[in-house]
């Protein structure tokens, strides 16, 4: 059984050709479990904050302000942009969705914008742009976009090929993101491509195997190296990793195989690739690939007891800590201006 150690030396956990990152886990961290603590009782899947987060040996001890916890202070909307694959099965499962009618009660607007499921980056960052024209927002309402997995690679190509995008933009927290690409990517055949298009025919228009391919450590970093990010949005990254007894069962050969790369994945990402190069590190979330934004073990009962075993996680807990977060560091930044 493939192990690792939790107190891994700090100067593993944020890789060198990641300098710039700001560290700000200390601080999500403070506002998530005081959501726990508060009312996390009340809601599913319930657990322990220092479950839910890995605390590793680097992570900076800071004491901030007491936590707020009354309804939505500024005029934000949450659009989540969702992964590789998901236009195929969105009748069937859709991230966050059990979360989203919760944090909608405190306040938090949410949206979603449904991308091609098998298509590529630019592609996928021209629709987004494409949603976010067409919307109506309220005076001084502003976006912030939760790019998960793929979605994450999306978005952020939209923000640099659309300079106007910026302009309605605050911030962006990429959830499990794909950002510097994957090995399984790298590693994905032409004829494994060509039947992830066919498997889903008739449900999603075919992507032509670009969905997987811009999702390659090669394509992306050659892309993270080529493009600018607009510097009036801010970046905020979620990552996640857990133990193999923690993945679901359906996820452990492509675990297995990222671990030969480094056991810190949660099957589909290695910690250091969901991190925006010059962005905030918010943290490390303890689960798997799908648990942290995917509710099956809510909505499909008969998958979550035999293929998709760790799927329960307090998403509704994490999704306010990200709109609590994000709010809190408009507000102090706007403060200092």
């Amino acid at each position: 059984m493939l192990k690792y150690d939790l107190q891994t030396p700090p100067t593993t956990l944020v890789p060198i050709g990641y300098a710039g990152i700001s560290d700000e886990r200390s601080r999500f961290r403070e506002i998530f479990c005081a959501i726990q603590q508060d009312h996390g009782s009340r809601l599913p899947d319930d657990r322990p904050c220092e479950q839910a987060l890995h605390r590793l040996t680097d992570e900076p001890c800071a004491i901030g302000p007491p936590v707020y916890l009354g309804p939505a202070r500024l005029p934000l909307r949450f659009v989540i942009i969702p992964g590789l694959s998901e236009e195929c099965v969105s009748g069937f499962i859709q991230p966050f969705s059990d979360a989203r009618p919760y944090v909608e009660s405190l306040g938090f607007k949410t949206g979603f914008i449904m991308v091609s499921g098998l298509g590529g980056s630019a592609q996928n960052a021209a629709q987004i742009q494409k949603a976010v024209s067409d919307m109506s927002l309220a005076l001084g309402e502003k976006l912030v976009f939760i790019g998960y997995s793929k979605g994450a690679t999306d978005v952020l190509e939209a923000m640099a090929s659309y300079p106007g995008l910026s302009d309605r933009t605050a911030a962006v927290v990429t959830l499990a993101g794909v950002v510097s690409g994957t090995p399984i990517a790298d590693d994905v055949s032409e004829l494994l491509k060509k039947f992830a298009d066919q498997a889903f025919d008739g449900n999603c228009p075919p992507g032509g195997g670009q969905g997987i391919e811009s999702l390659s450590r090669h394509e992306r970093l050659m892309w993270l190296s080529a493009n600018r990010l607009p510097g009036s949005v801010r970046y905020y990254s979620l990552a996640s990793f857990s133990e193999r007894e923690d993945i679901s069962l359906i996820l452990r050969p492509s675990y297995d195989k990222l671990a030969l790369v480094d056991p810190r994945n949660d099957s589909q990402v290695v910690f250091h690739d969901a991190l925006v190069p010059g962005g905030v590190l918010l943290g490390y979330l303890n689960a798997d690939h799908w648990a942290v934004a995917m509710p099956f073990n809510r909505e499909h009962p008969a998958l979550a007891s035999t293929l998709i075993t760790r799927n329960a996680f307090p998403r509704e807990v994490l999704l306010e800590a990200i709109a609590r977060f994000v709010e809190e560091s408009l507000l102090s930044q706007m403060a200092k201006h």
